[in-house]
């Protein structure tokens, strides 16, 4: 494994999603590279959990942020819980699916995954964004999914979200890049 540039991205990474999964290693390989982590994910039993093994095994911090991204208005709640803090690395990985026919689901859920996957996204890369390009260095990682390539037969709304973060990631990986981030 290659190590993260602490010095480039350090002290601290936000990760959301980092409850399981790629997020899970996402926080692994930072805590690695010795770059304190906030987890951010719904489960904070599973965070806590998480939290405790990289805290144990790489000397690092870990804060815990339990929230639903898939919920509108999480800006707040995560600006309050990382403000105090340095963050130069953003990892925006949560994620979820809703496989089935576009018109059978319900627009409920379907809108919930908007928020999770194209809000959630706008509104964190925005925010750090602008504090990166204050700081002059850090990065901004945005996951999104093989399914974002072209529209899927039942997983409609799944795959229009998933463009979103990684057509999200082009344009400010270039303005962003003057500042000194990446």
């Amino acid at each position: 494994m290659k190590q993260l540039d602490k010095h480039a991205y350090g002290p601290w990474a936000l990760v959301t999603g980092a409850s399981s999964g790629i997020g899970e290693e996402f926080a692994r390989q930072g805590a690695a590279s010795g770059i304190h982590v906030v987890l951010l994910a719904r489960r904070e039993e599973r965070l806590k959990e998480v939290a405790a093994g990289l805290t144990a095994r790489y000397d690092v911090q870990a804060r815990v942020v339990a929230v639903d991204l898939g919920r509108d208005g999480i800006l707040d709640r995560v600006t309050e819980a990382t403000g105090d803090l340095d963050i130069g690395l953003l990892v925006s990985n949560a994620g979820a699916g809703n496989p089935g026919p576009f018109i059978s689901l319900p627009r409920e859920r379907l809108r919930e995954i908007v928020q999770l996957s194209v809000i959630a996204h706008l509104d964190l890369a925005h925010h750090f964004g602008q504090r990166l390009a204050k700081r002059g260095r850090g990065g901004i990682v945005l996951v999104s999914a093989a399914a974002a390539a072209g529209g899927l037969p039942y997983m409609a709304n799944d795959s229009a979200t998933k463009a979103y973060p990684l057509n999200l990631g082009e344009a400010p990986h270039v303005e962003l890049s003057g500042a000194g981030s990446t």
